[in-house]
């Protein structure tokens, strides 16, 4: 009577087992998916980042070729802002102890 009571716990130990090694599967096929989606995400995003700085990079040469072609437009003007930015900036950088 105990071998068959010691098989019948051995079966249900197994039975665990196998549960808890289902269970065990079925969390790590999810957290797989789940870290998949995660990813696939960042790669967008990083994507999206990426393009965006190449944009900003490119954005000071832009400023560049407006301030070029409105100073071939507008000479005097430019001359005279150029002239009352340093007078600016020569007021501020002046000592004030003087």
């Amino acid at each position: 009577m105990q071998a068959k009571s010691n098989g019948g716990a051995q079966r249900a130990v197994e039975q665990k087992i196998d549960s808890y090694t289902q269970g065990a599967h079925e969390a790590v096929d999810r957290a797989a998916e789940t870290a998949g989606r995660v990813a696939g995400k960042l790669g967008e995003r990083l994507d999206d980042l990426q393009e965006k700085g190449e944009a900003l990079i490119g954005m000071p040469q832009g400023w560049m070729e407006s301030a070029r072609s409105y100073v071939r437009e507008n000479p005097l003007q430019a001359l005279g802002i150029a002239l009352a930015a340093g007078y600016v900036l020569s007021l501020l950088m002046r000592d004030r102890s003087e």
